[in-house]
């Protein structure tokens, strides 16, 4: 089973607020971060985004 979840947050790169709609997939009772609509794999502040880290968060807490 697939869900969405939408975080909001400050981002860096575009200087401002964004929304990132995020895909988790379930497996083993978990739920595993499949997809981020913000190109995270290639931003410089990637490291530092406290929207990755949410969407993370997220994922790890089933």
């Amino acid at each position: 089973m697939e869900t969405e979840e939408f975080i909001s947050g400050f981002c860096r790169t575009c200087n401002g607020s964004q929304t990132v709609c995020c895909e988790y997939r379930e497996k083993d009772g978990r739920r595993i971060l499949t997809f981020m609509d913000c190109a995270y794999k290639r931003c410089v502040h990637h490291s530092a985004c406290e929207i990755y880290k949410e969407a993370h968060r997220l994922g790890s807490e089933e």
